[in-house]
């Protein structure tokens, strides 16, 4: 059996909602580079829930990397930025006690579709995920860990939000916002040393 070379762990943005796991950057990054990967997106979870499962959906299987990419749905529930940044840390002892190499992913931006979501919430949301974002690159900087940042490709400078035709709502990429995140992706797996 082929080995992984990378399980991809996070939520919606991971799986490839609402489009499904083969429109996912993950796996469209995979057959651009050939790599073996496993998507573990799950819809709607939080890092604590991937936390929770993160030895037998990672660690079990083995893979050589995993990227960890979470915090839309903490933010969502109002969860601090230190309860975030602790989830991934751990998440991150996990891999490396494991041998098991760690990209951190920075989340896309939010994007003002109005699809439902009150324009103070999603400020308010907003918020939280750039501070979870700078929690992540001081990890990242700290740990001497790759970093793949899905927020800037996908920003509006002039907004300082999503760019609406990377979405098809406040939150989940659109089929074209996934080919622009798994082109980021491609760059950062063919200059990693496999």
């Amino acid at each position: 059996m082929q080995a992984i070379d990378l399980i991809g762990m996070g939520d919606s943005l991971t799986w490839g909602y609402p489009f499904g796991p083969e429109a996912s950057w993950l796996d469209l990054a995979a057959g651009e580079t050939g790599l073996k990967v496993i998507n573990q997106g799950i819809n709607g979870e939080t890092t604590g829930e991937m936390l929770a499962r993160f030895d037998q959906d990672v660690v079990r299987p083995g893979p050589r990397a995993v990227t960890i990419m979470g915090g839309t749905n903490d933010a969502w529930a109002g969860f601090a930025a230190a309860e975030v940044e602790g989830n991934i840390r751990a998440m991150i002892d996990k891999a490396h006690r494991a041998g098991i190499k760690v990209i951190i992913c920075l989340p896309p931006p939010l994007c003002r579709t109005g699809s439902g979501i009150t324009a103070s919430f999603l400020e308010k949301m907003a918020g939280l995920l750039a501070d979870y974002r700078d929690a992540c690159r001081h990890l990242a900087r700290s740990r001497g860990l790759e970093l793949l940042d899905f927020y800037i490709p996908l920003l509006d400078p002039a907004t300082g939000w999503g760019k609406k035709e990377y979405f098809v709502d406040d939150a989940h990429p659109s089929i074209k916002g996934y080919q622009v995140m798994a082109a980021t992706a491609v760059d950062l797996f063919r200059e990693l040393k496999w």
